[in-house]
């Protein structure tokens, strides 16, 4: 038995005692009917032992358990995932009237429907659910504890006949979730009819009730983490569970918990060695309260914060000794922590760590705007001087306590320009600098267009899901794609929830570097799912960047939410001529508290957005859309598109789960109260088209497009084959009847909603697909350059990637269509391949006469790639004129000479007519004389015809007499 346990059964036996004077001293010994301590791990890594003696060993099902310190750490799930919980022997729970089940739990899963512990029916056949059982939750969707047995039996609906604290027709009775782990003490007391709930030793609930467990039959079911139920598997923490065969009154039921407490409380609290800013005092654990207090200056107690106040420099560090009085059900105890207090740096140390803490990420390789600091974290004021005449501009930040570093960049083609920037520390007496230094990339040269596609997109939850893939196009076809790097994500979150949605990636405004931004969420095995999420999910985006699609920077895991939100959905980006920087929007549900636990409902998703020069730095967030669209829905999901001065939002409007198509010349227009109607001014957001696409053919075999979210809206490239100028992709998941993955839409006007029209019949059969058969959902399309689009093939899909092409040559006689043929195509992994290749339309003009002339073509593999033929033309005959004199007069003579393999007809021209040489045999020649009865001739030509071809020769001018 655990020791701390020990005691606390020890008073509660005592207790017992007391209560129940006609029973034995050793009642509650023998009351005990199973005992987990979870103090060592199993070591079979299945067998939970029971340390009541009696047997009733529990086993770990799933994967995912971890014991550690005494605790067992359950992971929670989706009732369809593998996730662990501990099943739990029956035969001495059989027939009780009477039962006291007691655990000491951590709650993870936040308010939702979800069983730490269950002991009920096992589910009859036919059915999905047991008709009787008692059930904890510690935190029912509203946020209340929650632990009910089923009062009557309804087979189809058992919830509705639940009795006790936080039951599902009373989702309120009781008392809140309390923060941190508690102990939650059930007695259920079939003789006397009552359910009474304790939390960390107060009675908070007693019901009348008129079934108990012996009501629920011989066989029945016990688990810790799950009920029969098809909700998540709960996620959260054990530390003791104790079931007593016998009802605990009330003094026992405090007994439990006071001792238990206190232990738990002082083993969890640890105090830094050493401090040399405030830090927190926890006030609370375990239920204790924690009360503070020091014995000297360089620390002082302010409720829940340590005050420090570092000795003057040269004085000497300070020890301090901080004394904790821990208190619960009356009992206290006290234990002391000694925190070192280094002295205080000079003015002059403080200056040169603030100077040494700035780090200007990219410094060697400055492609846009660089934010940098005004103030230290050791107080010190920061101010940034440039060279006169440097290529590099100071301006306000756009985020407080920052300066921008406008930078000025070489032309293209010229060599990199580096630029010394100083910054200057100032504090007290003290006056630092630092010089550092940029060097300034010349930019792109212009001209280079997009010819092909890269798709980013994560593909839901479960294997393989919540990471970043990335897809490369078949060439220039926004509806037809190449999956790359063997079907597996390329990028997983390796902070925050380590999950990864909604990736977008932007082009930066000068055009040679990449932003991709995405969610920090992992749904999978988060209890209570989207709703926990929006209640105390990430403040933070994940951020990387690139210069090729290829190689990408380490994550930075940026924080942009306030502290009252919720969560950060779907990040986006839009660079804003007007004001010179990138605006970054997103959705967030807000609160009127920072702390989670406060928080009992959803509110709803407003989109929010803030500014950055950089993606390291951002604004205050502001409201973009602040509509409240129902009981916790609102607007999410935003993506923008510019034509001329106008902008282009399409907008996910929970109310119906459709797009809305919104317009306006001001992106940053603030939408509250109610959304846009179709009038209002040029620089006000209106509605261009409500339910974007709705009801129109989604691609699949008799499939309908209804709702959706994730709208990504891209331009077409020019010479796209599709021959649209807009591409809008609708993320339609099965929750909203589709099939999970992205649905496509094209229009040639994007300033008409009604002009959108389906196109997922030709993109189904050719999306990217990862090697679990996840496609896309919600992310990016982004057109790229050739050269671009050839270095990520070649990364992720060597087999697909072209480097070279083996010569197309071909010969044809004048007037004959060439026969062009395949491609020899040598792949970046060293293999080949002959191809087809879909050549360029060819005018008979150009094979008309000889000559050469060149066909493009694009091979019909994996990557499109561009190749061409030379064409040689020649004719069947050659042919030579001339000019003589006769009697004064001009006399042009032909001759033409026959070339080819069969006898011919020749007919030639003239100004002065035409002949025919009739029968030209093989490698014979033949002669034809024009009288011009002119003195003079001016230069001119003479053309032959034969088998189809026409050549032509030309005779000087010629003066007779």
């Amino acid at each position: 038995m655990h020791p701390r346990f020990a005691s606390a059964c020890a008073t509660a036996a005592l207790a017992l005692g007391l209560a129940v004077t006609a029973a034995p001293a050793s009642a509650a010994d023998e009351a005990l009917l199973l005992h987990y301590s979870f103090d060592a791990a199993p070591a079979d890594g299945v067998t939970v032992a029971d340390e009541s003696g009696n047997g009733n060993d529990g086993l770990v099902r799933g994967t995912g358990a971890v014991f550690t310190g005494g605790v067992l750490s359950l992971p929670g799930g989706s009732a369809s995932s593998s996730a662990a919980y501990v099943e739990i022997p029956t035969a001495d729970l059989v027939g009780r009237q009477d039962l006291t089940i007691s655990a000491w739990v951590a709650d993870r899963s936040g308010a939702a429907n979800v069983a730490a512990a269950f002991i009920g029916a096992p589910v009859a056949s036919g059915a999905s659910f047991s008709d009787g059982y008692w059930l904890l939750n510690p935190a029912n969707p509203s946020g209340y504890v929650k632990s009910v047995v089923t009062n009557s039996v309804n087979a189809s609906a058992p919830w509705s006949t639940e009795i006790g604290a936080g039951a599902t027709g009373t989702p309120t009775a009781g008392v809140r979730t309390p923060a941190g782990a508690a102990l939650y003490t059930t007695v259920i007391d079939g003789t006397d009819g009552t359910l009474t709930l304790y939390v960390n030793g107060v009675k908070t609930a007693e019901h009348a009730i008129a079934r108990d467990v012996a009501d629920f039959g011989a066989n029945l079911v016990a688990y810790l983490g799950r009920s029969t139920y098809r909700d998540a598997y709960f996620a959260g923490d054990f530390d003791d569970l104790a079931v007593y065969g016998s009802a605990l009154d009330a003094d026992a039921a405090q007994a439990l918990y006071s001792e238990g407490a206190l232990d738990r409380a002082v083993a969890s609290v640890s105090l830094q060695a050493s401090a040399t800013e405030d830090f927190a005092l926890p006030t609370s654990s375990y239920g204790a309260t924690i009360d503070w207090a020091s014995d000297g200056d360089a620390i002082a107690v302010d409720g829940g914060t340590a005050v420090v106040t570092r000795p003057a420099p040269g004085s000497g560090d300070a020890t301090v000794t901080l004394t904790a009085t821990f208190t619960a059900a009356g009992q206290t105890r006290t234990r002391t922590y000694t925190v070192s207090v280094p002295e205080d740096l000079t003015d002059t140390e403080k200056a040169d760590a603030d100077l040494a803490a700035i780090a200007i990420p990219s410094a060697d390789d400055v492609r846009t705007n660089v934010s940098v600091p005004t103030a230290g974290a050791n107080g010190a004021v920061i101010e940034w001087t440039v060279p006169s005449g440097a290529p590099v501009a100071l301006r306000d930040g756009a985020a407080d306590g920052t300066r921008t570093l406008v930078v000025d960049r070489p032309a293209a083609g010229e060599d990199p320009v580096p630029v010394a920037v100083t910054a200057t520390a100032r504090i007290g007496d003290a006056v630092r600098t630092r010089d550092f230094t940029l060097t300034l990339q010349p930019l792109p040269a212009a001209g280079a267009e997009e010819e092909a596609y890269v798709w980013a997109f994560f593909t839901g939850e479960g294997a393989g899901a919540e990471r970043v893939s990335l897809a490369a196009s078949r060439g220039n076809d926004a509806l037809s794609w190449n999956t790359l790097n063997d079907g597996e994500p390329l990028f997983t979150s390796t902070q925050g929830t380590q999950g990864l949605r909604d990736p977008f990636i932007i082009r930066s405004a000068e055009g040679d570097r990449f932003y991709m931004l995405a969610t920090d969420l992992k749904v999978d095995g988060l209890a209570g799912g989207f709703d926990t999420a929006q209640r105390s999910g990430s403040l933070y985006i994940e951020v990387w960047e690139s210069n090729d699609l290829v190689n990408w920077s380490e994550q930075r895991h940026v924080k942009v939410s306030s502290d009252y939100a919720g969560n950060t959905w779907a990040p986006e980006a839009y660079w804003d001529e007007e004001l010179d920087t990138y605006v970054v929007y997103w959705a967030s549900n807000l609160y009127d508290t920072t702390d989670p636990a406060d928080r009992t409902a959803v509110t709803y998703n407003r989109m929010m957005y803030a500014t950055t020069d950089d993606f390291t730095t951002f604004s205050e967030p502001q409201p973009w859309v602040d509509v409240k669209r129902g009981t916790g829905r609102g607007t999410i999901d935003a993506t923008i598109a510019q034509v001329d001065d106008t902008y282009y939002r399409f907008i996910k409007d929970e109310a119906s789960m459709t797009i809305r198509q919104e317009r306006s010349d001001d992106l940053l227009d603030t939408v509250t109260g109610s959304l846009p109607g179709t009038t209002g001014a040029a620089d006000e957001w209106t509605l261009v088209k409500d339910q974007v696409a709705a009801g129109l053919p989604n691609g699949e075999p008799g499939g309908t497009f209804t709702q959706g979210e994730g709208p990504s809206v891209f331009p077409a490239n020019e010479g796209d084959v599709n021959g649209y100028d807009w591409y809008l992709f609708i993320d339609q998941p099965s929750y909203h009847a589709g099939p999970n993955y992205y649905i496509p839409f094209a229009t040639d006007d994007i300033a008409d909603g009604d002009a959108w029209e389906p196109v997922g019949s030709t993109l189904r059969d050719r999306l990217p697909e990862n090697a679990d058969g996840g496609k896309p959902r919600h992310g990016t399309v982004i057109p790229v350059t050739r050269a671009e689009y050839e270095a990520v093939l070649a990364a992720f899909a060597p087999g697909l990637a072209v480097t070279g092409a083996a010569p197309i040559n071909v010969t044809t006689t004048a007037g004959t269509a060439p026969v062009l043929p395949g491609a020899h195509l040598t792949k970046a992994d060293g293999s080949v391949q002959d191809v087809a290749v879909d050549w360029d339309a060819i005018d008979p003009a150009q094979y008309a006469q000889p000559g050469t002339f060149t066909v493009a073509g694009t091979a019909q593999d994996g990557s499109r790639a561009p190749v061409t033929a030379q064409v040689t033309v020649t004719a069947p005959l050659t042919l030579a004129a001339s000019v003589r004199c006769a009697g004064g007069k001009a006399v042009v003579v032909v001759t033409a000479t026959n070339t080819g393999d069969t006898t011919v007809d020749v007919v030639l021209s003239s100004g002065f007519g035409a002949k025919t040489l009739t029968g030209l045999a093989p490698g014979t020649a033949a002669s034809a004389a024009f009288t011009t009865r002119q003195a003079a001739v001016t230069a001119g030509a003479v053309t032959a015809t034969a088998g189809g071809a026409a050549i032509e020769t030309a005779y000087p001018a010629t003066t007779c007499g």
